[in-house]
C-alpha cells in the first residue's frame, strides 16, 4: 500500500507539471506574421477606437508606439496618420493609432465670434482617454507578443499636448517610458501675455470649451492644468523629445514659437527630466513638405531606441 501511494503521488506531480507546461507560454515568444486590427474599441464612445498594427517577426521584446493625431482638440482623426502608423510599424515597433473624444468645436473654425457653448468633453477627458489606451495596451501586450515595459508615445499638435499631459500625469506610473512631442502646444495660459484681452473672441471661446472656465486671470489654474509647461514635474521624469518645425505658425495662436520651446526645455532641465530638442528646418506645423514626416518619425524612433536601451 505504501508503494502504491508513492507511485500515485509521482504520477500526480508529473501531471501537474505537464499541465503547467501546456498552459504557460514561454517567457520569450516570436510571431512571424504581421497583423492589423482596425477600429478596435477601448471604450464605449464611438470615438474611443484605435487601429492596431502588429509587425511581422515581432517578439516579446517589441515595443509599442501610441500615435495620437492633432486637430486643436476639436477635430482630426486617426485616419489622417494611417501612412505614418504603417511606416512606424516597419521600424521594429507595434503601433496603436488612436482616436479620442473631441471637444465641441461648433463655430470655432467658421465664425469670428462663435456662440458660447459648454463642451461635454474637455481636454482633461481626452487625457483620460489616453490613459485608457495605455491601460488597454498593458492588458493586451502579452497576447500581441509585445513588451508592456516598452510603451512610448508620439503625438502631433494637440495630440502631442495630450501625450505630454498624460506622460507627466500621476496616472502614468512608469507605464509610458518616453514621449515624442511633434509641434505640441506647451503653454495655454494666455492671461500672462501683454494685452491678452485683445485677442480674438474665438480664442477665449476655445479656452472656455477646453476647460469649462472663462479665460480670466483668476482662472489661470485651470489653464495650467492643460499646459505641459505647468504640468511637468520632478516625480514623472519621462524622457521627452521636443520636435519643432521652423514655421510653426498656427492661425495666430500665441506661444507656438521657439521661445516657448526654450522655456519648456529649461523647465524640464530644472526638473531633471531627460529631454532632447530637434529643430526641423523648412517644415511647417503639419510637416507636409516631402520627407518631413519620415524625418521626424525616424528621429522619434532613434530617440526611443536610445532611451529604452
Amino acid at each position: 500500500m505504501k508503494n502504491f501511494k508513492i507511485v500515485f503521488l509521482n504520477i500526480a506531480f508529473l501531471l501537474f507539471f505537464a499541465s503547467c507546461e501546456k498552459s504557460d507560454p514561454p517567457a520569450y515568444q516570436v510571431e512571424a506574421e504581421a497583423k492589423t486590427m482596425l477600429d478596435v474599441a477601448y471604450g464605449t464612445d464611438p470615438k474611443q477606437t484605435m487601429d492596431i498594427y502588429l509587425p511581422a517577426n515581432r517578439t516579446s521584446n517589441t515595443g509599442i508606439i501610441i500615435l495620437v493625431h492633432g486637430g486643436s482638440f476639436i477635430g482630426g482623426d486617426k485616419n489622417e496618420l494611417n501612412n505614418q502608423a504603417k511606416y512606424l510599424a516597419t521600424s521594429g515597433y507595434a503601433v496603436l493609432n488612436v482616436n479620442y473624444r473631441l471637444v465641441n468645436g461648433a463655430g470655432l473654425l467658421t465664425q469670428t465670434n462663435p456662440p458660447r457653448l459648454e463642451s461635454n468633453v474637455k481636454v482633461k477627458d481626452q487625457v483620460t482617454d489616453i490613459n485608457s489606451v495605455v491601460d488597454y495596451a498593458l492588458t493586451n501586450a502579452k497576447q500581441w507578443v509585445t513588451n508592456a515595459d516598452r510603451i512610448v508615445m508620439i503625438g502631433h499638435s494637440a495630440g502631442a499636448s495630450l501625450s505630454l499631459l498624460y506622460s507627466y500625469d500621476q496616472r502614468n506610473t512608469n507605464k509610458v517610458k518616453a514621449v515624442s512631442n511633434l509641434a505640441g502646444a506647451l503653454d495655454l495660459v494666455f492671461t500672462n501675455i501683454p494685452n491678452w484681452q485683445f485677442y480674438p473672441p474665438v480664442l477665449f471661446e476655445a479656452g472656455y470649451r477646453y476647460t469649462g472656465f472663462e479665460v480670466k486671470t483668476e482662472n489661470e489654474t485651470y489653464y495650467k492644468e492643460i499646459s505641459a509647461l505647468s504640468v511637468a514635474n520632478a516625480d514623472r521624469k519621462v524622457p521627452t523629445l521636443n520636435v519643432l518645425p521652423e514655421n510653426n505658425d498656427l492661425q495666430g495662436l500665441p506661444k507656438q514659437d521657439i521661445a516657448t520651446y526654450n522655456i519648456f526645455r529649461a523647465r524640464l532641465n530644472e526638473l531633471k527630466v531627460p529631454n532632447e530638442f530637434y529643430y526641423v528646418v523648412g517644415a511647417n506645423h503639419s510637416f507636409s513638405q516631402t520627407g518631413k514626416w519620415q524625418q521626424v518619425l525616424d528621429a522619434s524612433v532613434f530617440y526611443f531606441n536610445t532611451t529604452l536601451d
